[in-house]
């Protein structure tokens, strides 16, 4: 799975945001304005989106997120996405 990360000033209420795209990658947008380390957490947790196919689901948002909070992934997790970062 690729992904390409963008750094973007947004409200810090909003951690990071996923887009698909044509190409079957992913764009996620990651707030510049929160620490590393929220950024790698909210990272981690759009790729957890993104695994678990919930950009395709029909689910209510709140019950993803309640869902996805109670099993969070971690960078050993993983293996096979690559990331690129646009600057």
């Amino acid at each position: 799975m690729n992904i390409v990360l963008i750094y973007k000033s947004m409200p810090v209420h909003v951690k990071a945001l996923t887009h698909p795209n044509s190409d079957s990658t992913y764009t996620i947008f990651i707030n510049s304005l929160i620490d590393h380390d929220a950024q790698i957490k909210a990272v981690l947790h759009e790729v957890s989106h993104v695994q678990n196919g919930d950009l395709n689901s029909e689910a209510h948002a709140d019950l993803l997120e309640h869902l996805l909070h109670n099993h969070e992934i971690s960078e050993s997790d993983l293996p096979d996405v690559q990331f690129f970062v646009v600057a």
